[in-house]
């Protein structure tokens, strides 16, 4: 938890250790949603399953996937629209108003 730098009395009551709070605890009081969000940057580490690793790396995986694909459909929309343009071109370049390049 700590090489996640977690919030210390974050910590603390997510471990339960409630005594070592102290007087604090009357003047902090995170929600839970604060706690868990704590907690899920620390999860990786305290985990000894491989699971939730697994789990992320698929959902990087899944992401990267969905970005190439988004790529690859913007590469054939290009290449439709270039279609034309190099048809010209080589009429142009065989009726001798252009020069090859």
């Amino acid at each position: 938890m700590i090489r996640v730098d977690l919030k210390s009395l974050n910590k603390e009551l997510i471990l339960g250790h409630r005594s070592s709070i102290g007087l604090e605890n009357s003047y902090y009081r995170p929600n839970i949603s604060e706690l868990l969000q704590d907690y899920l940057k620390a999860v990786d580490l305290l985990t000894i399953s491989e699971e939730n690793h697994l789990k992320m790396e698929n959902i990087k995986i899944k992401q990267r996937n969905d970005a190439l694909e988004r790529d690859k459909d913007e590469v054939i929309a290009l290449r439709k629209e270039l279609e034309p343009l190099l048809a010209l071109k080589n009429t142009l370049i065989k009726e001798g108003e252009l020069k090859e390049s």
